[in-house]
């Protein structure tokens, strides 16, 4: 066995690995699966090994991919996932061994606090992840839908450009206690960030993926309207529904999703190894963290 980076040349083999496993398990507890299909787990891994200072881990066995990993190392906290292993190699080891080079990594370039997302119907993952020293410091309610039509919001939403890049990333610091500069830089280059401004400031933010489903990045806001006022923002720049995870804990926020008629389609848990700090407002992750 060996434990290599994904090359271009192992780029479908590790989306095949990715939607198979990721659809198995989510079958199985009745969810809808992560990747809708083989070749939308292909695209993420293709853009995830084209990202710098995303690591990528292939877990070779006699020269086969059998199990796959990312980590990414570009903010000041590492992002870990998707971690994937196939079908017929499950249950060997193989999910801990590309899991603990990714800590190894991350130890070994000086980072504090590792991050990820895990279903929590999958009992599998939950137990790999808790017996690594990850605590859950929140659940995720995964959302898909659109605001009400005739909600407007309260402040000015509009989409963000690079001059908005410092600004963005100080609200980040302010309420995540840590910088997403990167992963805003980058995706922008796909979709301009939407942000929220209040009297000239900008009071909330998040990054987008577009598509028929416009998939949220990171967000945080300062307070409640400000995240109402993001999402609807969102969704009517976007013109498509959306797709985000919200912490539970923000119980007004999650109220007013369900209200709207969003639909929930899982509950996800936000687990940290290292350290961790309470967010100073409202937020939701990525898709990775």
């Amino acid at each position: 066995m060996s434990i290599v980076p994904i090359t271009a040349e192992y780029a479908e083999q590790a989306g095949q690995i990715a939607y198979e496993a990721f659809k198995d398990i989510a079958d199985k507890h009745g969810f809808d699966p992560a990747f809708p299909s083989p070749e939308f787990a292909t695209l993420v891994v293709r853009l995830l090994i084209q990202t710098e200072s995303v690591n990528s881990y292939l877990y070779l066995n006699d020269g086969e991919p059998a199990a796959i990993n990312f980590g990414d190392e570009r903010d000041e906290v590492v992002g870990v996932g998707p971690v994937a292993v196939a079908l017929k190699h499950q249950g060997k080891g193989l999910g801990r061994a590309v899991m603990e080079a990714l800590l190894e990594s991350a130890e070994r370039n000086g980072f504090r606090s590792v991050r990820l997302l895990q279903a929590a119907y999958n009992m599998i993952s939950f137990s790999l992840y808790a017996g690594l020293g990850f605590e859950v410091k929140d659940a995720l309610a995964n959302f898909a839908g659109s605001p009400r039509p005739d909600e407007a919001p309260v402040d000015r939403v509009r989409d963000g450009g690079p001059d908005d890049f410092d600004a963005l990333d100080a609200l980040c610091r302010e309420v995540l206690r840590y910088s997403r500069r990167r992963d805003i830089e980058r995706m922008a280059m796909f979709a301009p960030p939407v942000v929220v401004e209040r009297e000239g400031r900008i009071v909330a933010y998040t990054c987008r993926f577009p598509g028929e489903e416009a998939i949220l990045g990171h967000g945080v806001a300062v307070d409640a309207q400000a995240m109402r006022d993001l999402l609807i923002g969102a969704h009517r720049i976007a013109g498509a529904p959306l797709r985000f995870s919200m912490p539970v804990s923000q119980a007004e926020t999650v109220r007013w999703c369900l209200a709207t008629g969003m639909r929930l389609k899982e509950i996800d848990t936000y687990m940290v190894r290292g350290e961790y700090e309470p967010p100073a407002g409202l937020w939701f992750p990525s898709p990775f963290y």
